[in-house]
């Protein structure tokens, strides 16, 4: 689903640009469902429920104002992801890049040393409370039903654990709970998080959360029969392939930019490819604009 914290400086950001045709679907030919009319279910909040909805939530202590010391920090993310691809990184060039433009907008010395101490010291704290405004805004820009890939995936897949790794405002974490699965979901975003909590409440479902970073959250070993992998990259494969089951699979969708040519099915050598996709199609993420997209589903081998 979306990167928490630094990873433009790691990934392959190529163009990806395409000519709106499908793009080489090497193991599955059959386009997967997409989900619809999710009001119905709850999901997909019209404006004025959402509305009621995060009023509850702040009458209850859930979720507080965001931090205006970091007010700054959306519109530096979103030159930093603007830049072209050589200069995203390492973060101290981006940093005296940004200072320069600061200082040919004529902002006060002073602001620029407070933006950039943050920016050195709190980044895990700056992402956190950005993807707070973004889950809990009263717009939503990204895709509230559940990911496509994973209603199409689950499809006559018996319930077991999930994990759902970033599971900001819990939109799948909800989804997997309604067909029966016994699913944790854990994110940074400690109000994205509240959020799904509350959601899951009114729905009658059980989930399990936890706040956290993708580095600190502990997959353990062998106890997940499905982590999902939804708009976030894959930091770690060997940890989630030690993490799965014997039988269990990892759901991935992601921009086809963050990997190399076939990079993702590297990424999983390991595990049997039961289904792979590289489409052109609306991004769940990312203003819903259209973008090449990787898809893939893998199992874990049954010794």
């Amino acid at each position: 689903m979306r990167q928490i914290v630094a990873w433009p400086t790691g990934l392959n950001t190529r163009s990806g640009k395409g000519d709106g045709s499908r793009r080489s679907a090497t193991f599955c030919r059959t386009r997967a469902p997409e989900v619809q009319d999710y009001d119905e279910v709850s999901m997909r909040f019209p404006c004025a429920a959402r509305r009621a909805l995060l009023a509850a939530l702040l009458a209850h202590g859930l979720l507080v104002a965001q931090t205006p010391a970091f007010d700054f920090y959306p519109e530096f993310r979103k030159w930093w992801f603007a830049l072209p691809d050589g200069q995203r990184g390492p973060m101290e060039a981006v940093i005296e890049r940004y200072q320069a433009r600061l200082r040919s907008e004529g902002v006060a010395t002073d602001e620029i040393t407070r933006r950039v101490d943050l920016i050195r010291s709190r980044r895990p704290e700056l992402e956190s409370d950005f993807w707070n405004r973004f889950f809990t805004a009263d717009a939503p820009a990204f895709n509230t039903a559940p990911n496509a890939w994973l209603v199409s995936v689950l499809e006559g897949r018996k319930p077991g654990r999930a994990l759902d790794v970033g599971m900001g405002d819990g939109r799948n974490t909800l989804y997997l709970a309604r067909q029966g699965w016994d699913v944790t979901g854990f994110d940074p975003a400690g109000k994205a998080v509240a959020l799904a909590e509350s959601r899951a409440q009114q729905q009658g479902l059980k989930i399990h959360t936890q706040i956290s970073l993708d580095k600190d959250f502990d997959f353990g070993h062998g106890q997940w029969d499905l982590i999902l992998f939804s708009w976030m990259p894959v930091n770690d494969p060997a940890r989630t392939v030690e993490a799965l089951r014997p039988g269990g699979v990892a759901v991935v969708e992601s921009p086809e930019a963050w990997y190399p040519i076939n990079g993702l099915l590297r990424t999983f050598e390991s595990l049997r490819i039961l289904r792979y996709e590289d489409r052109l199609q609306p991004a769940d993420f990312f203003d819903r604009r259209a973008m090449p997209v990787v898809r893939l589903l893998a199992e874990k081998p049954v010794k």
